[in-house]
């Protein structure tokens, strides 16, 4: 199939999940899962052979709508991180945060969402190292990322579920503790996050409208 033929058909499944979606109230929320495919940006003079991670999330969100606009905070427990090989020794570092991102979405398009805006972290295992399998936590306690992506509603076409996708970028060093080392590190969070919210609070609304009637 041809590079037009992929574009044809996701334009004419965009406009499908446009066609006939419900109008979202002021104030939505639910809960959310996902995936993060992170890495590190190593901004030192080591040479290192990076690996990206596989890691997860899973929490709730909020959501406010107004107009074409909307303000989405939530509060989600994930892991970022990856792993490094430098001089022959391999490294991992999970790091497991609880995070606050609060996004400003905007909606070009009924039921798509242009989002941007910041996530805060905090660790919850700062300093660890788990045995000596060479896998690190964070030096330090909190982390603050910038955030950019996409939501769509897909409250018709699936139920009352939303895909997201979004790109986060660290802006915090993870390793400071290295600074007084031969070769102070520099990691910084990057993560690839798609995830699926579940609008609940829009449960009876769409039952309403296209659950199972009595004959």
């Amino acid at each position: 199939m041809s590079k037009k033929s992929f574009i044809l058909i996701g334009l004419i499944f965009i406009a499908t999940l446009s066609q006939a979606q419900i109008k979202p109230r002021f104030f939505e929320f639910g809960p959310k899962a996902g995936i993060n495919v992170t890495g590190l940006a190593t901004l030192d003079t080591i040479s290192f052979d990076k690996k990206i991670a596989f890691n997860y999330q899973a929490g709730v969100f909020t959501r406010f709508n107004m107009g074409k606009f909307s303000l989405q905070p939530e509060f989600i427990f994930q892991t970022k991180g990856g792993a490094t090989t430098a001089d022959n020794i391999s490294s991992k570092y999970a790091y497991k945060y609880l995070s606050t991102p609060v996004l400003l979405g905007f909606t070009p398009l009924k039921g798509i969402y242009l989002e941007s805006g910041m996530e805060y972290s905090w660790s919850l295992n700062t300093k660890s190292q788990k045995g000596t399998a060479n896998i690190y936590g964070p030096d330090v306690k909190n982390d603050k990322s910038w955030v950019a992506g996409a939501r769509i509603n897909m409250l018709d076409a699936f139920s009352l579920f939303s895909l997201n996708l979004r790109y986060t970028h660290g802006l915090k060093n993870q390793m400071p503790d290295s600074k007084n080392k031969v070769t102070p590190l520099d990691f910084r969070n990057r993560a690839v996050q798609v995830s699926i919210t579940y609008t609940f609070s829009e449960y009876w609304k769409w039952k309403r409208k296209y659950g199972v009637k009595k004959k």
